[in-house]
């Protein structure tokens, strides 16, 4: 009896030392980083974008919809340098170089808070609840191009922000247009975009940053409804967002991901007029819906066009 007592036990501990072992790997399989979840209603919720113009694309429609929603407490603040990547936002760290602008959006507008500031005083200014990463768009589909700065810009916010506690967030940029002579680099557009979506899905699974931004999926998406359709496929020079269409379905991407999540609203409430009656790509009633339609399907699923786009 006492044998079988004993083989017994060694089954069992054997048994849990492989479960152990198999969590384990599971758990060294999530990336570097535990990323906490969004905040759930706070009473104001300040997002910081590290990045470059296409942040600034991202983030323009954003104070239409804020007032349009009613939405008055929530801040999203850019830290802008043209054409910058995530190695130079690095090196710009290390040196404190002075070299970026500073804006800030809500439901006032759009406003420049200074004309040079660093990264290290932008970092400590305000306690972000979000800080949203990206890499420089021509790089966003080269992952070797985003290790090891990612890693190193994270540490680098640890110890300068104020804020008790941050979610990291990345935004999934766009593919240039046919157009565009760079896009040469991925063959065409929906390669780019491939690439894209391979280079974040690689980074997720490195880093543990679990909050995806799919605007690169989003104008995927738009570029397949025949009523969406641009003579720039939805840019105002084969590479930025154009003004109204462009960038509101962009700004309904950041919406979808991250805001409304943390407020608990609809985007459907957003019946946001942006540009004027006689701009072609003014958003109004007749693609509003489709483009809400295309940044909520990219939210549901970051890395495919959906069949569901048009409706």
């Amino acid at each position: 009896m006492k044998r079988l007592l004993l083989i017994f036990a060694m089954t069992m501990f054997t048994l849990s030392s492989t479960i152990f072992a198999q969590s384990s790997a599971s758990n060294n399989n999530v990336g570097y980083l535990c990323n906490p979840p969004l905040p759930y209603k706070p009473l104001k919720l300040d997002i910081l974008f590290i990045g470059n113009s296409f942040s600034i694309d991202t983030s323009s429609a954003l104070p239409e919809i804020f007032n349009s929603m009613g939405i008055t407490n929530v801040n999203v603040y850019v830290l802008y340098k043209g054409g910058c990547s995530m190695k130079e936002h690095y090196n710009y760290y290390k040196d404190g170089k002075k070299v970026y602008e500073f804006y800030q959006y809500n439901y006032q507008g759009e406003k420049k808070l200074e004309n040079a500031c660093s990264i290290r005083d932008v970092m400590r200014r305000f306690p972000y609840d979000v800080v949203v990463f990206q890499q420089y768009s021509l790089e966003s589909g080269d992952y070797s191009t985003y290790e090891p700065y990612l890693s190193k810009l994270i540490q680098a916010y640890k110890i300068t922000t104020i804020s008790p506690r941050t979610t990291f967030a990345f935004n999934e940029t766009w593919s240039y247009s046919s157009k565009n002579k760079k896009i040469a680099k991925y063959k065409n557009p929906t390669e780019m975009w491939k690439s894209i979506c391979t280079s974040v899905q690689k980074m997720k699974a490195a880093s543990g940053i679990d909050v995806i931004i799919p605007c690169g999926t989003a104008v995927q998406n738009a570029r397949s409804v025949e009523a969406l359709k641009t003579e720039k496929e939805l840019t105002r020079d084969d590479l930025h967002m154009d003004l109204y269409m462009g960038r509101y379905l962009v700004g309904c991407t950041f919406f979808e991901s991250i805001i409304a999540p943390c407020l608990g609203r609809n985007l459907r409430e957003d019946f946001t007029i942006y540009g004027k009656a006689k701009d072609s790509n003014q958003v109004n009633n007749s693609n509003r819906k489709l483009l809400q339609n295309c940044a909520r399907l990219a939210v549901a699923n970051n890395y495919e066009i959906s069949e569901f786009a048009g409706e």
